[in-house]
């Protein structure tokens, strides 16, 4: 190329920069287009109210309950076909990081069943992050649990919830619970001051 040229050349260089660069935002806004959750945001579906639902309904144990179940009672929460889940309870005496939904229902089952009553309030309502495809929601609970000896024990429950929208909804993909055991004679206060919402 001679320098005579080097306009024209200049100008089709131009022209093919921004072309790609047209062609690129297109691409761009077709895959946050396609990125865009299809799950609820709102209502009874949403990460939310799943939440609350998963500690008030799910983990709430009531006189006359039969052996917990966890696939039947909170199975419908937790994705049992993803290869990355990962929870953690550190209320679990081995302190086990588990990969499946179904090893974690299976620490609990036997000491939940053995319970006659377990019931959970919150300290701190779900507060939630919410993204295109995965949501996050903070919370703290209170639960006071009743063994079928009578003897009762309160426990302070720091939880975040790693949800991602999956075509059969939100599910509970990653779950880490920090626990703290609330002096006997301070439980049932610490309840009254929390709340069903």
């Amino acid at each position: 190329m001679n320098y005579h040229d080097a306009p024209q050349s200049c100008s089709a260089i131009l022209a093919v920069t921004a072309a790609l660069a047209l062609t690129l935002a297109a691409g761009a806004a077709a895959a946050q287009t396609a990125g865009t959750s299809t799950c609820a945001s709102g209502g009874d579906a949403s990460v939310a109210a799943l939440s609350r639902d998963w500690l008030l309904v799910g983990w709430e144990r009531r006189t006359g309950d039969g052996p917990l179940d966890f696939r039947e009672k909170l199975g419908k929460y937790y994705d049992w076909s993803a290869s990355d889940v990962i929870i953690y309870d550190d209320f679990d005496p081995e302190h086990r990081i588990v990969r499946s939904p179904a090893v974690y229902g299976a620490i609990w089952e036997p000491s939940f069943s053995a319970l006659r009553t377990a019931h959970h309030r919150f300290a701190l309502a779900p507060s939630i992050l919410l993204s295109s495809d995965l949501a996050v929601a903070t919370l703290q609970f209170i639960v006071r649990l009743e063994g079928k000896d009578g003897k009762v024990t309160g426990i302070r429950v720091f939880t975040s919830l790693a949800w991602r929208c999956t075509g059969d909804g939100w599910k509970i993909v990653r779950e880490h619970n920090s626990s703290v055991v609330l002096p006997a004679d301070q439980v049932d206060a610490v309840m009254s001051a929390a709340s069903d919402n």
